[in-house]
């Protein structure tokens, strides 16, 4: 049982961790990114060519690099990949796009970057993708499998805590409100002085870095990784995740990837099996996500942890933005004085 818990545990931390960088995208920028997920992909794949030997060393397998470096070079490596790939997206689609327009980019996106990982076998093996990661430290400390999966799940844990304090602090920080300002009202923000451009394509790249440390994590918690592992539904449980939890909101993003995606489908598993469908399981939680998600925008749309205030009616906020509050009303501006000759004081009554 306690296996059980400690192998739901890391899943979780990991889960939680890739939709902390959904939310710095869509919560934190309001950008509707429907292809978030080929980022986490090619964290997973980064992270799995740099830390794996030469492609030479098995029998019918290709892939780039093989560098077999430690489990650090391929964390950061990832960061970075995605969060290159992102930049070079974003500079692209978040230029002229917005909306609707721009969630169709990334779609396109996503469609192009999965047929060339699957129609390129040397780049990272095609469809049979990358398996044998190594597992962190196991020969190294001499680890019982037991005590592997209790220092991992510790170490997914402080990373999750790691990004969680970090984006806390790009979203109080002077640019975090500012992309909530060109989120809430570009043209205002504009009119402030804030390149909305910029913003956007930095929050943008923040996410893309996320989803590649979430996808170095993924890979070395399941050893292996191909594009049977990234299906359009994985992103848009994200997104319902999100919804559930709260947007913009990053505890409520934790929340809500543990009660979507970590207790919903350890819960449908005590579901008996209906007939001889295998797949009755899977498909009934989906099913209940998706009741989940139509009951929470129903009776609380902001989700069960909403954003937290820091607007009062009107975006506030320190030293960029000098805006009243509404429950204190602009003093009225006094009259001015016509000009012309003294009045005469008049008298007493009584």
């Amino acid at each position: 049982m306690l296996q059980y818990l400690v192998s739901v545990g890391t899943l979780a931390a990991i889960t939680a961790l890739i939709t902390l960088g959904l939310n710095s995208r869509w919560g934190l920028s309001g950008q509707l990114d429907l292809g978030y997920y080929l980022y986490v992909a090619l964290g997973a794949y980064i992270d799995g060519v740099i830390t794996l030997p030469p492609a030479s060393t098995q029998p019918d397998v290709s892939y780039i690099l093989g560098l077999h470096l430690p489990f650090l070079a391929g964390f950061v490596g990832a960061g970075l990949g995605s969060g290159l790939v992102s930049l070079a997206v974003g500079s692209v689609a978040l230029r002229n796009l917005r909306g609707d327009y721009f969630a169709i980019v990334t779609v396109a996106a996503t469609i192009i970057g999965y047929t060339v990982i699957t129609q390129f076998k040397p780049l990272f093996n095609g469809y049979n993708g990358l398996y044998g990661a190594s597992q962190l430290f196991l020969d190294t400390f001499n680890l019982s499998p037991q005590a592997y999966q209790a220092f991992y799940f510790g170490l997914c844990a402080a990373l999750l805590a790691a990004v969680f304090a970090v984006l806390e602090l790009i979203r109080r920080s002077p640019f975090g409100r500012a992309v909530k300002a060109v989120r809430e009202d570009e043209i205002a923000a504009s009119a402030f002085g804030k390149n909305a451009y910029r913003l956007r394509l930095k929050a943008y790249v923040i996410g893309g870095v996320v989803a590649g440390l979430g996808g170095s994590l993924f890979m070395h918690y399941i050893t292996a990784f191909n594009p049977a592992s990234w299906s359009p539904l994985e992103t848009f449980l994200l997104y319902g995740a999100l919804l559930v939890g709260g947007t913009a909101n990053n505890l409520g993003a934790v929340v809500g990837t543990l009660i979507t995606l970590i207790a919903f489908p350890q819960l449908t598993q005590l579901i008996p099996a209906i007939g001889s469908n295998s797949n009755a399981g899977p498909a009934v939680q989906n099913i209940l996500v998706g009741l989940l998600i139509v009951a929470v925008l129903w009776f609380r749309s902001a989700g069960l942890l909403p954003e937290l205030p820091t607007m009062s009616g009107q975006l506030r906020t320190r030293g960029a933005w000098n805006w009243r509050r509404p429950d204190r009303p602009e003093p009225a501006a006094a009259l001015p004085q016509a000009a012309g000759p003294a009045q005469p004081a008049q008298p007493d009554e009584g």
